[in-house]
């Protein structure tokens, strides 16, 4: 879900409260163990929905305009952008009907500033110290890389598993209609058994080692730039986010260590959870 490189180019004066998708306060005593969406009653058909919604977001183009309030004009938004206002949504829509989730509770959030994020690269005119000329573009490229393969290796499960209860969603995988990764075949295991928090954590490490280290394989030059922006601008932190709904710099929760190490971001991840879990009240 966290990916601390979403949000490495967010910059305090260019905070600006973006619309970005909101949701309702999510329940925090509700359980939807039980189905509560439309479920077909072949295993596959229900995990190929899930993919199909996947796949939708996917094909997202770019929008056709987005007015630039600091000069006054029209732009392109880009793909990236649109498709995490789409992922967003997904993600809080997916929290609101499976409140017992914490991974998705927290990705509801965190979304959000990956997209705010995303917001700093779309305006060619920013100065990027150090960087090189086509650094925007390719910051770009990387989150929105990033947010599409954590969106595509872990919604589509939760997805079917909100849709078709949990206890059915394991009868698919244990009967072997299904193929799913272990680690959230365990994490619903534990959902299922109120073990909310290390259900979160289980997804979070399979998340950041697994899913998200490739991506930072494949562009490693452009989170090296990332990182050593914040290292020289000493007075702004521009790795740490807030969990918030909206583009801000108020209330963050401090990074340590790498954004490139998967461990520290996994620790970070913790940390982000129990800011989650005092502005939720929940114990």
């Amino acid at each position: 879900m966290y990916d601390t490189a979403l949000h490495a180019a967010v910059r305090p004066q260019d905070a600006k409260a973006y619309l970005m998708p909101q949701d309702a306060p999510l329940s925090t005593t509700s359980s939807s163990f039980s189905s509560v969406g439309t479920c077909p009653d072949n295993c596959e058909e229900a995990m190929a929905q899930a993919h199909d919604e996947v796949n939708q977001i996917r094909r997202q183009g770019p929008g056709a305009v987005d007015f630039n309030m600091a000069e006054g004009s029209y732009r392109e938004v880009p793909a990236e952008v649109m498709r995490n206002g789409r992922i967003t949504q997904a993600y809080s829509d997916l929290a609101r009907d499976m409140p017992e989730n914490h991974w998705v509770r927290l990705a509801s959030y965190v979304s959000v500033q990956g997209g705010c994020a995303m917001r700093q690269f779309t305006n060619p005119s920013q100065n990027w110290p150090g960087a090189v000329s086509d650094f925007p573009q390719n910051g770009l490229a990387a989150l929105g890389d990033a947010n599409v393969a954590i969106f595509e290796s872990i919604y589509p499960p939760n997805r079917m598993a909100a849709n078709c209860g949990i206890d059915r969603f394991l009868e698919c995988v244990e009967n072997g209609e299904i193929e799913v990764n272990e680690n959230i075949v365990r994490a619903m295991k534990q959902m299922r058994d109120g073990d909310l928090r290390r259900a979160a954590n289980t997804i979070a490490r399979y998340e950041q080692e697994e899913v998200v280290q490739p991506v930072y394989a494949r562009w490693p030059g452009t989170f090296q730039t990332m990182a050593a922006i914040d290292t020289v601008n000493v007075f702004q932190d521009m790795t740490s986010i807030p969990i918030a709904r909206t583009c801000t710099r108020d209330g963050l929760v401090p990074l340590e260590g790498s954004i490139s190490n998967p461990r520290d971001r996994v620790d970070y991840y913790e940390a982000l959870l129990n800011e989650m879990y005092r502005i939720e009240g929940i114990n």
